[in-house]
């Protein structure tokens, strides 16, 4: 009776912790960029699956009772194609079969070699994603270290972890060997497809194994010397390790200028978040560096608060160039509306003793001299005070001051209120 007790006892305890802990299927990572192996993108899932279950806040289901389910919604016992696994129409389906409460999908995406690992949680019940992460990183063939921290951010951002709290979390030897002994021999031989984004020449140590991209070749296992060229692009270069069958593929970028643009502005002060333009194409916000294609001849910095500053540029291939442009404020007329006033009021003015003076003469006319005397007194008056009022008017239009802009101001707030203060007067 005791023992059932204790049992109990035990049961009630430790139940609501396993409950909390919701049962996540972990789904093989989706490579938009197409640089990445399959057996290396299994072996990057099957790191996210043992750091997600290291959290000790997830559930996880593990990768053969997936595949097993997997086969049987896809109606077949032979192993599923790249492209279905990640048919995101089959992936509910799958979440619902084993009986999870979630499923996490990832994404990789690339531009060059600068990628980001984008993975969302996904609730099958309500079909919303309830938690997401992303991380940036560098792809390189032979150092997957930045890739490994990327899955770790990204678990930890899902886990509502500290940074870095999964860094020194050991995922045992299954994981780390099958990353990092990606190793060959010299005596090994590896079938390799190279290609890239325009038609290339490739040259394997110096030595062109290819005329043009894509192509076949059989290489050594070990560290190569990489380099592709290309008739309108810039030459590319990589040292990459073999060790298994692969497609490698170069992005290669177009023959130009590396350009650093820092605007400033008339006191001398650095001007930040400056669009760049070259035509109607939208390089990126400045101050930064651009890759310029060798047609690129004017550049337009825009601004709100700032007058547009073209700039003529002659670019040299392989060039490094830094622009240093001025960026001069919108300027307004604060005295527009007294200027407006003062032409009226000089315009009816002068109106008004320019007839007075035509009815003194035909007072003359008439014999009334003495009224006629004064209706040019008083014409002559206004004439006076009508000119008057347009010059002071030229005066207030031309006058003009810097429209205020937010460059210098800073705000700090904290719990007992919020500070303004700012760098420069307007």
């Amino acid at each position: 009776m005791k023992k059932i007790i204790v049992f109990t006892l035990i049961s009630a305890l430790f139940l609501p912790l396993f409950a909390s802990r919701p049962k996540v299927a972990v789904m093989d990572i989706h490579d938009r960029s197409g640089k990445f192996a399959v057996d290396l993108l299994q072996n990057a899932t099957e790191m996210m699956r043992g750091k997600l279950s290291s959290t000790g806040r997830f559930m996880v289901i593990d990768r053969s009772s997936q595949q097993e389910q997997m086969k049987k919604i896809l109606g077949q016992e032979r192993r599923e194609s790249h492209s279905q696994r990640y048919d995101q129409e089959t992936q509910i389906p799958l979440g619902k079969a084993l009986a999870a409460d979630s499923i996490l999908r990832s994404t990789i995406s690339c531009l060059g070699n600068e990628c980001m690992l984008n993975a969302e949680l996904v609730d099958i019940a309500r079909e919303v994603s309830t938690k997401g992460g992303s991380e940036r990183f560098v792809y390189s063939k032979t150092d997957m270290s930045s890739l490994m921290s990327a899955i770790e951010s990204v678990i930890e951002q899902i886990a509502d972890m500290d940074q870095g709290a999964l860094s020194n979390v050991s995922l045992g030897s299954q994981y780390s060997e099958s990353i990092e002994s990606m190793t060959a021999s010299a005596s090994d031989t590896f079938r390799i497809i190279f290609d890239a984004n325009s038609s290339s020449q490739v040259f394997v140590n110096g030595s062109r194994v290819c005329s043009s991209t894509p192509c076949e070749y059989h290489i050594s296992g070990g560290m190569h010397n990489i380099r592709m060229t290309s008739k309108d692009m810039s030459p590319m270069e990589e040292m990459i390790n073999f060790f298994r069958d692969e497609r490698i593929i170069f992005q290669l970028i177009g023959k130009g200028a590396t350009v650093t643009v820092n605007p400033v502005g008339t006191r001398g002060e650095a001007v930040s978040n400056v669009q760049v333009l070259s035509g109607r194409s939208i390089l990126g916000t400045a101050p930064d560096t651009f890759h310029m294609a060798l047609d690129t001849r004017r550049l337009t910095l825009r601004k709100t608060g700032y007058r547009d500053t073209r700039l003529n540029v002659s670019l040299i291939d392989g060039s490094d160039i830094t622009l240093t442009p001025l960026m001069r404020r919108e300027t307004y007329r604060p005295l527009r509306g007294l200027a407006i006033a003062s032409f009226v009021v000089g315009g009816v003015s002068l109106a008004a003793g320019v007839i007075g003076f035509g009815v003194a003469e035909i007072q003359d006319d008439t014999g009334h001299y003495d009224a006629a005397d004064d209706t040019r007194v008083v014409s002559g008056v206004l004439s006076g005070v009508g000119l008057g009022c347009i010059v002071l008017g030229v005066v207030f239009i031309l006058i003009r001051k810097e429209r205020p802009t937010t460059d210098g101001i800073s705000f700090d707030v904290n719990g007992n209120g919020m500070m303004l203060s700012y760098q420069k007067s307007f």
